[in-house]
């Protein structure tokens, strides 16, 4: 899951947060400073719900009749309401979905140790010039008395770790998602997600602890309030979804987590969203893309997302091979938690020359992975969740 950047500082998401959403929440216990409140419009609108990806509705209100109608021809118009089911980065006006500018950037510019998240994702992640290191540090080693390894082996062991923790170890977290990625050769603007997520636990052949996900837009404008609940086993492997943004915002439908309709704004599945999906696209990317005599690899230190000490690694492939889908890797991991916390890929241009073109940005902050989650977390009828009810 996870669930898409490069010169990253998340400094006080919270704040930046907050001074774009004035319905943010800076209270601590309200979900952790970033909780938008009273998004939405009127909840006196009756809601839909759809069965998998096709564009089959049920009305699940006796007024809803008409309304049904006028939804089945709002999805059929082609008007995409389940975007960023998935797993980046942000664009030059936040308020601003729309991103028409090319989705190419200098990846081996913007490396500046502390990296500054909300300054990384204006300018559509504008590049710096080749030429100009001011900013630029490399170093031998990352943090006190460690040497940078030759090979991506210290990386891949670390990511096989940190899987190895999520499967035995942590049982539930939360934390905030910022993403950004390119779909049809589109840079998308970036989405800040709340996720609540439970990882699945079996013992031997037996279900012990289903998977299960819980996601609140809270930027862009256009689905900002967006709720999206995934239960294993629940509902035939559908997602339910609160349309949310600014347009029929209760809009409340069953969708395929896999079907087109859900992904037409990602290019992951919501069920592939958080931490452990990550390690797991890491894990990939390295063991099976990366030839190790055709690899540049930097190091460098002090890095650091949302204030905290971070290694900050960057693959670069010299030369192009077939079965390669990027050029360039960043990864940021977290000194404590030793956790990959930022991953970016660039894939290859598309003449000899050009910059790399990025893929996805994805970087996850505000970590916590011992709340203290229950079973109303993922029930649609959590009174502070949205969802409309079956039976309205």
């Amino acid at each position: 899951m996870f669930p898409q950047p490069a010169h990253l500082h998340l400094s006080q998401p919270e704040r930046m947060i907050s001074a774009n959403c004035p319905n943010a929440s800076s209270d601590p216990a309200a979900d952790q400073n970033t909780t938008i409140a009273a998004i939405g419009g009127d909840e006196t609108r009756p809601s839909v719900q759809t069965r998998s990806g096709v564009h089959r509705f049920r009305c699940v209100g006796l007024r809803s009749v008409a309304f049904a109608v006028f939804a089945h021809l709002f999805v059929i118009g082609g008007q995409a309401f389940v975007g960023g089911l998935a797993t980046a980065a942000d664009d030059r006006n936040i308020e601003d979905s729309s991103v028409s500018n090319s989705a190419k950037v200098n990846p081996t510019t913007s490396l500046s140790a502390n990296v500054d998240l909300k300054k990384e994702m204006e300018d559509e992640i504008a590049s710096l010039d080749d030429d100009d290191d001011s900013s630029v540090q490399p170093v031998d080693s990352i943090g006190p008395g460690k040497q940078p390894p030759a090979s991506l082996q210290p990386l891949i062991e670390l990511a096989e770790q940190a899987k190895k923790k999520f499967e035995t170890e942590v049982d539930g977290y939360t934390c905030l998602l910022v993403k950004r990625e390119t779909i049809d050769g589109k840079l998308e603007s970036t989405k800040y997600i709340r996720l609540k997520i439970r990882e699945r636990r079996t013992s031997g052949e037996q279900l012990i602890q289903p998977q299960c996900i819980y996601g609140k837009f809270l930027k862009p404008k256009d689905v900002a309030g967006r709720e999206v609940l995934y239960v294993e086993n629940e509902r035939d492997g559908d997602v339910l979804v609160r349309r949310g943004g600014t347009r029929l915002p209760n809009l409340t439908l069953e969708i395929n987590p896999e079907g087109r309709l859900a992904k037409q704004e990602s290019n992951y599945s919501f069920v592939q969203t958080g931490i452990r999906p990550m390690i797991e696209q890491i894990l990939d990317r390295m063991q099976s893309q990366i030839e190790p005599s055709n690899v540049k690899i930097r190091f460098y230190a002090d890095a650091k997302v949302d204030g905290r000490p971070c290694q900050h690694i960057e693959v670069n492939q010299i030369e192009r091979r077939p079965d390669s889908t990027y050029q360039v890797a960043k990864v940021y991991v977290d000194e404590e938690l030793k956790l990959p916390v930022f991953f970016s890929s660039y894939a290859w241009p598309d003449e000899p020359g050009e910059d790399p073109v990025l893929q996805e940005q994805y970087a996850i902050t505000q970590i916590n992975l011992t709340p203290k989650l229950t079973d109303l977390d993922f029930d649609r009828t959590n009174p502070e969740y949205k969802f409309h009810n079956e039976e309205e």
